[in-house]
């Protein structure tokens, strides 16, 4: 069986502390995504977030956010890998749905 990977790359006029607590506070995060299983694996506060991602039905994978100050906000790199290449496509789609709500949630994507 194959794997596959999904990567995203939004642009907010926020700081990487505001984005951070978009991606950790838990009334935030039932904002965007939802209840979805998950174990920390890597956390820097500000910069980064790795997380075993366990959805029901799903294989496990990982799914990575990396935040990086810009002179006008923050980037925000999403990855999430090794899905089950089968599900790549749906993913891709639920990742582009979920990322709206977050880009609602902070003022919009630039």
């Amino acid at each position: 069986m194959g794997y596959c990977e999904v990567r995203f790359t939004r642009r907010y006029d926020a700081t990487p502390a505001e984005v951070w607590a978009a991606l950790t506070e838990p009334d935030s995060v039932a904002r965007w995504l939802g209840p979805v299983p998950t174990n920390v694996r890597e956390l820097e506060p500000e910069r980064l977030l790795e997380l075993d991602w366990l959805a029901p039905g799903d294989e496990p994978s990982v799914v990575r956010f990396e935040l990086v100050a810009t002179e006008s906000g923050t980037e925000l790199v999403l990855d999430h890998r090794r899905i089950n290449a089968v599900q790549g496509m749906l993913y891709s789609e639920r990742w582009t749905n979920t990322l709206l709500r977050l880009d609602e949630l902070l003022g919009g994507a630039k």
